[in-house]
């Protein structure tokens, strides 16, 4: 489930820790070794929960994409059909949606520029 880029343990665990640090603020039992193991295992619920956490509290996308790869984002995106409980998340969960799975839905705020990158009006 991981993209080729940083596919080698110790590049991995580097952009995990980056994840990590940027997530945790020391509240979890887990550590970046714990995450290294769900996103090289097999376990694919667990991997779902680490892309939820992911996608939730990071600012960026490209830790996610590095971590994990494109089939696997699209099949966690199908599942966020329902709208998000903050303004912020749910501009990003429809942004991914439309840029992953070709889903457009309405943003308020970026409707001009989605009307106008496709050339209609």
């Amino acid at each position: 489930m991981q993209s080729d880029r940083g596919s080698d343990t110790p590049s991995l665990l580097k952009i995990i820790t980056k994840a990590w640090n940027a997530c945790t603020w020391g509240d979890t039992r887990e550590t970046p070794e714990t995450w290294l193991a769900i996103v090289q295992g097999n376990d694919i619920q667990q991997k779902k929960r680490l892309f939820n956490k992911l996608f939730f509290e990071l600012v960026g996308y490209d830790i996610i994409t590095q971590l994990f790869d494109k089939d696997f984002i699209k099949s966690c995106l199908e599942t966020m059909n329902r709208p998000l409980p903050r303004p912020h998340l749910e501009k990003r969960r429809k942004v991914w949606r439309y840029l992953f799975l070709d889903i457009r839905e309405p943003i308020k705020e970026l409707d001009w520029v989605i009307r106008y990158g496709d050339g209609t009006v």
